[in-house]
């Protein structure tokens, strides 16, 4: 009923609004210390830079999965859940990791 729908709508808004920006910023810190970058000289310049370009396609993708996301949480069954969820966020980091490496220019 109402309770169920009301649950799945609130799961995915905490999703998609709340911890966007924060999967966004850990995750360009993150990629950059374990490839190795100097916090100060690399990471966090890259951060400034790239930051709200990719918040923007997260939320631009999370808005365009929120449906899916909205239908797994209030009519799948807790097993297929977690296969929806992640099939869902595949997706989403497919989509954050290409917009925010979309300047990177390997050097050889």
């Amino acid at each position: 009923g109402i309770y169920q729908s009301f649950a799945a709508l609130s799961h995915v808004l905490a999703d998609c609004v709340l911890l966007d920006g924060i999967f966004v910023f850990t995750g360009i810190l993150a990629t950059g210390l374990l490839e190795g970058h100097s916090l100060r000289r690399h990471v966090l310049p890259n951060v400034r830079n790239v930051y709200f370009p990719t918040l923007r396609a997260s939320v631009m993708t999370s808005g365009a999965l929120m449906p899916l996301q909205f239908l797994s949480f209030r009519y799948l069954p807790v097993q297929l859940r977690v296969l929806s969820v992640n099939a869902v966020d595949l997706i989403w980091t497919g989509v954050v990791s290409f917009v925010s490496h979309s300047g990177d220019v390997e050097k050889i």
